[in-house]
């Protein structure tokens, strides 16, 4: 997929690919903005791995201003913070698309 083909990060996209996140900082009614690894926010989710499941990544970071995503960031096993490339991450996904998930059993 091309730059102009690329679709927008929504909220949606990131609960079908993540699901709800652990922690919440901020809120989408937030007035005041925030700044953190370079960009300026005013709702952080935070998702964090388990432990005892694979190392990577430990933690993952997702930025918004209002509804708008901003940037997502990964906390490797090593400790760096890398900023990941959301539309990669959350290819092949359709916000409006419901596909419930079956049970094995």
């Amino acid at each position: 997929m091309n730059v102009a083909q690329r679709r927008p990060v929504t909220r949606n996209l990131v609960v079908r690919r993540w699901g709800t996140p652990q922690v919440t900082v901020g809120s989408v009614n937030e007035p005041r903005a925030m700044e953190e690894n370079g960009v300026r926010f005013n709702e952080k989710w935070v998702y964090r791995t388990p432990p005892g499941d694979p190392p990577r990544p430990r933690e993952r970071l997702v930025y918004w201003n209002r509804y708008d995503f901003v940037a997502s960031f990964v906390l490797e096993a090593d400790g760096r913070l890398v900023r990941e490339d959301a539309q990669r991450a959350l290819g092949g996904l359709d916000d409006r698309l419901y596909r419930p998930v079956s049970k094995p059993g």
